[in-house]
């Protein structure tokens, strides 16, 4: 691969010897990748200004290792720092979960330029007045529905059968499941007809659109109940910043 060049998001941070880091990145052009940057730790760092923090928004310049799977990062250069994230710790900490969710539900090189202009945007209405739970859950509705793995709602989730209100959600079966399948699954969770409308609204409208809805504490609480388990129960492993989630809210 010739030297390249991508806007890019950094999720995740990793030190690497005395002097280096290696960081994950969420690109445009190219997916996540995973990219050595020397020279930055220490008296002597060539960088500074915040290009290299978590969720960062820069311009990398980086080509590949001989027999490695990490790149080497020749340049970054700071775009956008979301300044006023960082002034806020509940901002922070959900900020801090998207980038550890995305980096949990992609692999290295799945090109997908939709899902890093989600991420951006979603950044950018955190750093906004915009309800920081309601940010999380428009990111995870459509970063759900960019990858394939969105939740069965207009059908039953284990018949294929057509849905009727009132019915139940089964993190197990991945849906909404008729009255006529409960048995499929015991814990299956009450779920609001709001609920369910809103989801689909956020699925099936633009970001620009769904930036500016309002959601009924109701509607917004059982949403993120049922959000959490399911996506708990499909990444099959427990977020770190979700700990920290915990802990704010309380």
């Amino acid at each position: 691969m010739p030297i390249q060049k991508s806007g890019a998001i950094i999720l995740r941070s990793q030190a690497l010897r005395e002097t280096s880091l290696i960081l994950t990145f969420y690109t445009e052009g190219f997916g996540k990748i995973n990219g050595i940057v020397r020279g930055v730790r220490g008296p002597h760092a060539q960088y500074g200004g915040g290009s290299l923090e978590i969720f960062a928004h820069d311009e990398i310049i980086f080509y590949e290792r001989k027999k490695s799977d990490i790149f080497t990062v020749s340049q970054c250069d700071l775009i956008e720092f979301f300044n006023p994230i960082r002034q806020s710790l509940e901002r922070l900490a959900y900020a801090s979960y998207m980038a550890e969710l995305l980096d949990s539900v992609t692999s290295p090189g799945d090109k997908n330029a939709e899902v890093f202009f989600l991420l951006l945007n979603s950044l950018k209405l955190l750093s906004g007045e915009s309800s920081a739970r309601r940010v999380a859950r428009i990111f995870e509705i459509k970063l759900l529905n960019l990858l394939g793995l969105m939740p069965t709602l207009g059908t039953c989730a284990n018949c294929g059968n057509k849905t009727d209100m009132p019915v139940k959600f089964s993190v197990i079966q991945g849906g909404l499941i008729c009255k006529n399948c409960l048995g499929a699954d015991k814990n299956a969770m009450s779920i609001l007809p709001g609920t369910v409308k809103f989801i689909e609204h956020i699925r099936g409208s633009s970001f620009e659109r769904v930036a500016r809805l309002k959601v009924v504490s109701s509607v917004g609480k059982e949403l993120e109940a049922i959000l959490r388990k399911f996506l708990d129960y499909h990444i099959e492993r427990r977020l770190k910043s979700l700990e920290f989630l915990k802990e704010i809210e309380k």
